[in-house]
């Protein structure tokens, strides 16, 4: 028995670190252990899986929390994948603009039929993936239940990286649809099974050559948290706490780690902590890349948007303007000059088309509020007073 009471074979004996912290090929007393003296990795490292109390009775730790406990730790990047959602993300990212943790956005998705697999947001692309793919999956679904089929993943799949530790077929499909963004994920949470498992996972990888990336899968952000996830899973599985055996974790291993602990823990494989680092630098989106994007106006050929604004606006002008004087030619040149130095020209083609559609169906539209101080506005026939004649103040509206 090794000196955590897990039973070892022989069979571990070609990796160093199960020979290591399991005491060799395993014997009745095997000698004391002297833990491995943290050396300062060559890179950070970044934890790429981690749940919060989002993923309801599953993690027990608050967004806050996690990246607060990161910050601690000297983690700078984290993936925050939650159950069937990103719904703790805004509240992750606002506490990691405080902190200056990277916080990287993903999702655990439940496959139909069974099984699981974890995807991370590469780009805004990827991010608007995921949201069409959470919500495609819920659709028509009981509530909290939704699910995922193959098909789904693959019309989603662009922008998105995935994490896998399944076995080989699934593997194989998860490669086929995520091509070049597959990463065998690996955990050691001092289980025997688990080494198992990741024997199997390293020679996939390897066959494969598919990359390794290591994580710790957190479920906690502290050891101490370790009795409130005791109790969140037997609530999830209608046990009590006393009686609850083997559905509770062995040990208090899925905290977050610095990255000494887990260098300590893969001394054998150090490509998978490099691999778990380069993989956060690659994704290229945190929610600071969320900001509003207008759809893009379609164009006739040779225009851009600013070049079509000014065309509408000009050919709106002589029938709006009557009479057309040189200072509401003044006023529209000025405020087209602001518009193109603001790069809004797309926002008032949008809304200019809106009214033309409204006007061909004959629904009642009407441009308001400080719009009516725009004479490009009154131009392109959005607002119904001329701003000039009244002396409206231009400023006040793109204010």
């Amino acid at each position: 028995m090794s000196d955590r009471g897990v039973p070892v074979s022989c069979e571990y004996d070609h990796l160093p670190y199960v020979h290591e912290k399991f005491g060799g090929t395993g014997g009745d007393d095997p000698p004391e252990q002297v833990p491995p003296k943290a050396t300062k990795p060559k890179r950070p490292y970044a934890e790429l899986r981690a749940a919060s109390a989002f993923s309801f009775l599953d993690g027990a730790s608050l967004p806050e929390d996690l990246v607060y406990t990161a910050a601690e730790q000297d983690v700078p990047a984290m993936a925050l994948i939650d159950r069937n959602g990103v719904y703790g993300a805004p509240r992750f990212y606002g506490a990691a603009k405080k902190t200056g943790v990277k916080a990287l956005v993903g999702s655990e998705l439940t496959m139909e039929g069974g099984g699981r697999i974890s995807v991370l947001v590469g780009n805004r692309t990827g991010y608007k993936n995921l949201c069409k793919l959470i919500t495609a999956g819920a659709l028509d679904r009981p509530k909290g239940e939704p699910r995922y089929t193959w098909e789904l993943v693959e019309e989603y799949a662009a922008g998105l990286h995935c994490l896998t530790r399944d076995d080989d077929a699934t593997i194989d499909k998860i490669a086929g649809i995520f091509k070049g963004r597959t990463h065998v994920e690996l955990q050691r949470h001092h289980v025997r099974e688990e080494e198992h498992h990741n024997i199997r996972l390293v020679a996939l990888a390897r066959r494969m050559r598919l990359p390794l990336v290591a994580t710790n899968g957190v479920r906690y952000a502290r050891p101490s948290d370790k009795e409130l996830h005791d109790v969140l899973t037997c609530i999830r599985e209608g046990q009590h706490v006393d009686n609850a055996g083997r559905i509770l974790g062995v040990n208090r291993e899925r905290h977050i780690k610095s990255a000494a602990e887990m260098a300590a823990l893969f001394p054998d494989l150090p490509e998978a902590l490099d691999n778990a680092w380069e993989l956060s630098q690659t994704l290229d989106f945190t929610l600071a890349n969320l900001g509003y994007q207008f759809p893009d106006y379609p164009l006739p050929p040779g225009e851009s948007p600013m070049s079509f604004l000014r065309k509408m606006t000009w050919n709106g002008a002589t029938a709006r303007f009557r009479p057309l004087t040189g200072r509401a030619q003044a006023q529209i040149e000025k405020e087209l000059a602001t518009i193109e130095k603001l790069d809004l020209a797309g926002y008032f083609l949008i809304v200019w088309d809106i009214v033309q559609f409204c006007n061909r169906e004959k629904i009642l539209v009407q441009g308001r509020g400080s719009a009516a101080n725009s004479a490009v506005c009154y131009a392109l026939g959005i607002t119904a007073i001329d701003p000039v004649k009244m002396d409206l103040l231009f400023e006040r509206f793109l204010s």
